[in-house]
């Protein structure tokens, strides 16, 4: 980690009265987890910040100490915000639709997505560390900043969620060093696992069966994907929240090498999930079509020509493990 930079960070975060943090839209656990760790904690220190995303906070991490404090994205930031902060967001349109409209700039972005191109002033971007609250913690560590068990919550369920509860490739020591140093500081593993792995409701269920059953494997049993169409969220009354965690249904088959997630959006959109188990490079699959994210996970949105789109990442995909050795 650079420390010279993440130094100026520090100092940029402390002379801050009034930050307003942010996460990207469709929010996750690492999201929820950076931007409520980094709230209690700078809230410790007796700043004032404001904490927003789309959509606001969503069920299934209510559980999280400060949930409350976690607001829907505004028109306008207050005129006093002093500091914008982006974490956990690769680019700068994946903040909302109406962060575009805000005249102030991105003053810190905070990030471990490779694909992260750096919008902010001030850009730590550590792809090494497999989640956003794991750069957060190191930073508080530089700074010598108190930890507190709720901050130490929300920065160890960012961890868990976003390494698939640390089965994910990119575990290694420092993870697993880092977990045990914020269950030390009050994080409850047990509890976190009970309410991100333990704790799905009837709809997601429901939800979850209705995908499940699209399931196509292709490729010589080397990739599978999974396809959402609008209509399950209809049938199954879940909410688009839900489809977190799904695709791991498809990419934990045995010698399944690539999975993927299609989801048409009522709108003709199409949002696509990859996951690799490490010898293929997804990320680089989804920046050929303008997404991004890591190599072992990424995303890409189209906003049009669904099924079109559908089949040509389809076909990068295949032309990727072919690439494979038997």
């Amino acid at each position: 980690m650079d420390k010279a930079l993440t130094q100026k960070i520090i100092d940029r975060l402390a002379a801050s009265k009034n930050p307003a943090i942010l996460a990207h839209i469709r929010p996750d656990g690492d999201a929820f987890g950076s931007l409520l760790g980094l709230g209690h904690t700078l809230k410790e220190r007796g700043q004032n910040p404001s904490l927003y995303v789309e959509g606001g906070m969503i069920s299934m991490y209510q559980f999280l100490p400060g949930a409350n404090l976690v607001q829907d994205l505004p028109s306008q930031l207050p005129k006093e915000t002093d500091c914008v902060i982006a974490l956990d967001t690769s680019t700068r349109e994946r903040l909302g639709q109406k962060t575009l409209a805000w005249p102030q700039p991105i003053d810190v972005v905070i990030d471990h997505h490779i694909s992260n191109p750096g919008y902010g002033k001030l850009n730590l971007i550590i792809s090494d560390i497999p989640s956003t609250t794991g750069v957060l913690f190191h930073i508080f560590e530089q700074a010598s900043w108190k930890v507190t068990p709720a901050a130490a919550t929300c920065l160890y369920t960012g961890l868990t969620t976003d390494t698939g509860s640390f089965r994910y490739r990119g575990t290694n020591a420092l993870t697993l060093n880092t977990a045990a140093k914020l269950v030390e500081l009050g994080a409850d593993p047990a509890e976190i696992a009970k309410q991100c792995y333990l704790s799905i409701s009837h709809e997601r269920y429901a939800l979850r069966k209705l995908v499940t059953d699209t399931i196509s494997i292709k490729d010589s049993k080397k990739s599978a994907f999974l396809t959402i169409l609008p209509e399950f969220y209809v049938k199954s009354g879940a909410k688009s929240e839900d489809t977190e965690g799904i695709i791991e249904d498809v990419s934990s088959i045995q010698g399944v090498e690539v999975g993927s997630l299609f989801e048409f959006t009522s709108d003709g959109g199409l949002r696509v999930s990859l996951r690799s188990k490490g010898k293929i490079d997804v990320n680089s699959i989804a920046s050929s079509f303008g997404g991004g994210g890591h190599k072992a996970a990424a995303g890409i949105r189209f906003t049009n020509e669904a099924e079109k789109n559908r089949d040509l990442v389809l076909q990068a995909i295949s032309k990727a493990v072919a690439t494979l050795k038997s």
